[in-house]
This record gives structure tokens, sequence and C-alpha cells, in this order.
């Protein structure tokens, strides 16, 4: 089951390989409450800021095109 998302990983843009990652929690949190257990995917940034090197979170995203989406809208932001 995990082929089908590398898969969608390897056709990230390569703008998109370095500065940015994507956590998957495709299949959710077994036991966990209604709503919590729901597939996730979250998108980091790593960036530079004038107190050295963070990660910035862009959010719990509910499939990984969002995610990847969010990584592009941050990247567009940026300039």
């Amino acid at each position: 089951m995990a082929a089908p998302y590398v898969a969608r990983f390897t056709r990230l843009h390569p703008q998109l390989w370095a500065p940015y990652s994507i956590t998957a929690y495709p299949h959710g949190f077994h036991g966990w409450p209604e709503g919590l257990a729901d597939p996730v995917w979250i998108p980091t940034a790593r960036v530079i800021t004038n107190r050295g090197a963070c990660k910035l979170d862009l959010g719990d995203c509910p499939s990984l095109d969002e995610a990847i989406d969010a990584c592009w809208r941050h990247f567009a932001s940026l300039s």
C-alpha cells in the first residue's frame, strides 16, 4: 500500500524537494476518537529567519494534493 504514496512523492517538482517535507498518515490514527482518526498530511517548510533556521508547519491537510498545494502557496508567497 505504501507504493502509491511513494510514487506521488517522487513526482514532486524539484523546487519543492529541499525546502519542503510532508509527513503522511494516510491511514489515520488507529484507536483515536472519530474525527481525529482521519487521514492527515502535514506539510512543513524549512526556512531561514534572522534568528536562524526553523521549520514552519503549513497546517494539517486532508489529502496529499492539498498538502502539495500548501507547499506551492508558501513557495509563491516568498517572491
